[in-house]
């Protein structure tokens, strides 16, 4: 999934700096907050962590069942009667080849459909809405697991597909050549673990999280500026939630109020971060920004270090614009900070 903060680029950053800061990464107790696409959940779980995995958006939710709440590929025999088998190829092989039809997303996403809006073909907006009523219909069939990890193949395809510029604030006016390929649903990666690796997925507030879970590392990676990925990525998280809401203007939002971050709002930010700082409880807090963020290096160590020695890592950092890596050298960079909690400071 193409998507803003993303930290496959930095993953080898953030490994040297963990252990050049001493931190024991093998079969920790990890929590992962504001987890994205869980590009560092991946990381934890292939060196044998039980991780918890939160966000608040459930196209997150169902990005992270697709890519790693598996172990092992499932197997679908509650629909035998629909497939001939009961493997995800027979499945996927049987959602690809359904009908096309005029439908939700269509109306809403189409150039022909009722709003007139580009985010899809004709054709990839029809199939998807065939594909998604399916997915639905067989949400009683399946466990809750399997349901999700079928949503988060679905997102995934149309997320491809999309004629967008890597976010969904607006569609593109001229069609990018991947949104007239034919929309596809593709078998996921079994994720890399060990005999130790575990996972939970979780879809609420990291507060919530922070407040009922003890963690060896607890990761931060919050919005660092005032885009909120409820609206950036409405589309995604319309078609992962399913509940045909009636949408609002040009580029279609959905009611995002109740998803809206405090980390995004430069008034609110500081006294948020302050206050899950403060809740957590674990012996490292390891915490994901960038310099051009909200909240200053200063104002982010002052609060670290309130529970610890604090330590700072940089690397430097193109700024990602739309779809692409600027070439452009802007003094930008990633830090991590590592705070070491203070016996006294563990809850």
């Amino acid at each position: 999934m193409k998507y803003l903060g993303n930290k496959d680029r930095l993953i080898n950053f953030i490994e040297s700096s963990l252990r050049e800061a001493e931190v024991e990464i093998d079969n920790a107790r990890v929590i992962d907050f504001f987890a994205g696409t869980g590009s560092v959940s991946r990381f934890f779980l292939a060196h044998g962590c039980e991780v918890t995995a939160v966000d608040n958006m459930h196209y997150s939710e169902a990005e992270m069942y697709k890519s790693f709440g598996f172990f092992q590929e499932p197997k679908f025999h509650e629909l035998r009667s629909y497939l001939n088998g009961e493997t995800i190829d027979d499945l996927l092989f049987y959602l690809n080849n359904l009908k096309p039809v005029k439908g939700y997303f269509f109306d809403n996403y189409a150039p022909s459909g009722k709003f007139k809006r580009k985010y899809f073909s004709d054709e990839n907006a029809m199939k998807l809405d065939a594909i998604r009523d399916k997915v639905e219909l067989f949400k009683p069939l399946i466990s809750k697991e399997k349901y999700l990890y079928l949503v988060g193949i679905t997102v995934d395809a149309a997320d491809l597909v999309s004629n967008t510029a890597g976010t969904y604030g607006a569609f593109l006016k001229i069609w990018r050549s991947m949104a007239l390929k034919k929309i596809t649903l593709r078998k996921p990666t079994v994720p890399i673990t060990t005999k130790h690796s575990k996972i939970e997925i979780l879809c609420e507030d990291v507060l919530k999280t922070a407040s009922m879970h003890r963690c060896d590392i607890a990761y931060l990676d919050p919005p660092y500026n005032k885009r909120q990925y409820a609206a950036n990525f409405h589309v995604l998280e319309n078609i992962a939630v399913n509940d045909k809401q009636n949408l609002r203007g040009i580029s279609g939002l959905r009611e995002y109020k109740q998803q809206a971050s405090d980390f995004s709002k430069k008034t609110n930010a500081l006294s948020a971060f302050s206050k899950l700082i403060l809740t957590i409880q674990a012996k490292y807090i390891v915490l994901s920004y960038s310099t051009e963020g909200i909240m200053s290096e200063s104002d982010i160590k002052t609060v670290l270090e309130k529970r610890g020695e604090t330590q700072i890592y940089r690397k430097k950092y193109r700024r990602f614009k739309t779809n692409a890596w600027t070439e452009a050298e802007t003094g930008l960079q990633e830090l991590l900070f590592v705070c070491s909690i203070a016996e006294k400071g563990m809850k």
